[in-house]
C-alpha cells in the first residue's frame, strides 16, 4: 500500500469516528433539553434555554450481541439516558438504531452484563417505540441509578425479539 493511500485510509477512519461523535454529541444536547413531561407517559418538550440540564447523563452504544440472549448481530444504536432531578424525570433519547425492525417497547432494567432484570423504569411502554422523551421516576429510583449504574441496562424490544433487540449496560 502507498503512503497516500495509507493516509487516505487513516483520514477515513478518523472522519468516521468523528461523524459518530459529533452526531452523538448532537443527541446529546437534545436529551440534555428534554423536560416537562406531566405524566408517565413518554413526552418531550422542544429545545428551550431555561431547561435546566440533567444531574446526570449517559451515551451507550447498544448492540445486539450485548442481549441474554442474543439479538441481532447486526443490531446497534445508541442511547442517550438523562436523570433530571429536580423534575424527577428520566429522559432519553434513542439514535441511529439499525440491523432491526418494528422496535415496540424499551425500559430501563436491573441488572449486570448478560443477566436479565426486572423493569426499573419504563422507557416506551409500546406498542410502537418512541425515540425520546421523559417518564417520571421516584426520587429512589433516581439515586439507584445515579450511585450504581453498571448495576442497570437499556433494553430496547423488537417485534423479533420481544424479550430484547439491543441493549447496553448505563
Amino acid at each position: 500500500m502507498t503512503r497516500r493511500s495509507l493516509l487516505t485510509v487513516r483520514v477515513s477512519a478518523l472522519n468516521s469516528k468523528l461523524s459518530t461523535f459529533v452526531a452523538v454529541a448532537a443527541v446529546s444536547t437534545t436529551v440534555a433539553a428534554c423536560g416537562g413531561s406531566s405524566g408517565n407517559t413518554a413526552t418531550s418538550s422542544p429545545a428551550n434555554a431555561n431547561v435546566q440540564k440533567p444531574n446526570v447523563e449517559w451515551v451507550v452504544h447498544v448492540t445486539g450481541k450485548a442481549e441474554t440472549p442474543p439479538g441481532p448481530s447486526a443490531g446497534v444504536g445508541y442511547a442517550i439516558i438523562a436523570l433530571h432531578d429536580s423534575a424527577h424525570e428520566v429522559c432519553w433519547r434513542f439514535a441511529h438504531l439499525h440491523g432491526f425492525v418494528s422496535g415496540t417497547t424499551a425500559e430501563i432494567d436491573k441488572g449486570g452484563p448478560h443477566t436479565n432484570g426486572a423493569i426499573v423504569v419504563p422507557l416506551s411502554p409500546g406498542p410502537a417505540l418512541h425515540h425520546r422523551g421523559c417518564v417520571l421516576a421516584s426520587s429512589k429510583v433516581m439515586s439507584a441509578l445515579a450511585s450504581n449504574p453498571a448495576g442497570y441496562y437499556v433494553n430496547i424490544q423488537s417485534v423479533a425479539y420481544p424479550h430484547g433487540a439491543v441493549r447496553a449496560q448505563l
